[in-house]
């Protein structure tokens, strides 16, 4: 496991639980359930009342006693984790998609994603148990003993830890090609935005 935090600036989405750097892997008990280590556990907490101080004016709530996430079924075999400040993020995928999806297939996806949705809150030793649903979504049945917990910056990722070796090799991948245009400061990206203004004003 790597270090674990959350960026000091927040880019204008102070309400937003960040998180990044994490990975671990993690025992399920018998009941599919898996406790979340004590320094995740930290850092969530902090993450919650940096999020709650940033919308001190609208909500004046207490961070609660026990951490909880919307479940929802991922990509790839995977089960994302959102903090509940996070998961509009999720929630206004599906209600305002990009365009070019086909509506029948947005609408069938967001059924499936409804459906699967749970809210769990952690038990007093910090453990969050498995929704069967989700289960069956990410192929965790009663032989899984481990899982992989990773942070992706607005969520968490619950997947067999057989397949984290696997997804760590395409994701490098994928960064090698797309690092040198994401990451080279010695050409900043000009967004869309501005290139159609720059044209107008020509």
């Amino acid at each position: 496991m790597g270090g674990i935090g959350a960026p000091s600036g927040d880019n204008g989405r102070g309400g937003l639980v960040r998180l990044f750097g994490y990975q671990e892997q993690l025992s399920l008990d018998g009941r599919g359930r898996f406790r979340l280590p004590d320094h995740l556990v930290s850092v969530l907490r902090q993450e919650l009342v940096r999020v709650r101080q940033s919308e001190a004016a609208l909500n004046q709530a207490p961070v609660p006693e026990r951490l909880a996430f919307y479940f929802v079924p991922g990509t790839r075999q995977q089960i994302f984790l959102y903090p509940p400040p996070n998961v509009r993020l999720a929630i206004n995928s599906f209600e305002d998609p990009p365009p070019g999806i086909d509506p029948d297939v947005v609408r069938r996806a967001r059924d499936y994603f409804y459906l699967r949705m749970r809210f769990v809150e952690a038990d007093k030793q910090n453990r969050l148990m498995i929704p069967d649903g989700l289960k069956e979504h990410a192929r965790i049945d009663d032989e899984v003993e481990q899982v992989s917990l990773v942070a992706h910056n607005n969520w968490l990722s619950l997947t067999r830890s057989e397949l984290v070796e696997q997804r760590t090799v395409e994701n490098l991948e994928a960064f090698e090609q797309a690092a040198p245009d994401l990451l080279n400061p010695a050409y900043p990206r000009t967004s869309r935005h501005s290139e159609n203004s720059a044209h107008e004003e020509l």
